[in-house]
């Protein structure tokens, strides 16, 4: 029998507590198992390989697929290089032709001077030339619209005389009036034709002399060299 007031040695002072209350131990932290090399070698069995051989293994395989990148890279060059050549032929790869810009072959009647706008750019460094021009146009009835300067590419020309569809019969007219000119057409949707003064510019052809027959449009170096410039070679 024990005195009042003592615990017996060997008796649990709080029956309800978890076993994992007990104090921590080496494998044991707040009650937690701690997870140890030896369980982990249980888990994951070793593959029998040392760590050098799994990086050379690496290594190669690293190599081999650089290789092959750079074998791709450089058969892709070569049938670049043999396409541009014209020695390799791909299907769907083939330029396609550009389609023969010709001059225009109808026979237009002579517009009257005052049916349609007529725009007069100089292209020389000779100042107020387009001024110049523009009024003696106007004094044989031309619309005259913009008065300006504009560059272009190519030279030896009194002047290039540009016009869309619609301008043709009119493009004809200011080439009677000014000898020496080429015809140069463009996109445009309305009848207004671009005068564009060149270096060898002089004078309009006097008026009494002007050929006022229908006619066809002039374009010298298409009938020289088959083909003809572009109005894309105005600025």
């Amino acid at each position: 029998m024990t005195e009042s007031g003592t615990i017996p040695p060997n008796a649990n002072p709080n029956p309800e507590r978890d076993p994992e209350d007990a104090p921590d131990d080496e494998y044991h932290l707040q009650g937690r198992r701690i997870i140890t090399e030896d369980d982990l070698d249980e888990v994951f069995e070793d593959d029998g390989v040392e760590p050098s051989e799994r990086y050379l293994r690496r290594r190669i395989l690293h190599g081999v697929v650089l290789t092959l990148l750079v074998a791709l890279l450089g058969a892709a060059v070569l049938v670049a290089f043999a396409v541009s050549r014209g020695d390799l032929q791909v299907p769907g790869w083939e330029p396609r032709p550009e389609a023969r810009i010709t001059c225009p072959p109808d026979t237009y009647k002579y517009p009257a001077n005052h049916s349609f706008v007529t725009n007069v750019y100089n292209s020389t460094t000779q100042g107020g030339l387009a001024r110049q021009t523009s009024e003696a146009l106007a004094k044989r009835g031309y619309k005259i619209g913009v008065v300006d300067s504009k560059r272009i590419n190519y030279y030896g020309l009194s002047a290039i005389i540009v016009s869309g569809p619609k301008g043709e019969a009119n493009a004809m007219n200011l080439q009677r009036n000014i000898a020496g000119t080429e015809y140069v057409a463009d996109e445009r949707t309305d009848s207004s034709v671009d005068v564009i003064l060149g270096s060898q510019y002089k004078n309009l052809v006097p008026a009494k002399k002007v050929n006022k027959k229908a006619g066809t449009l002039s374009c010298p170096r298409l009938e020289q060299q088959g083909t003809t410039p572009s109005a894309n070679a105005t600025k």
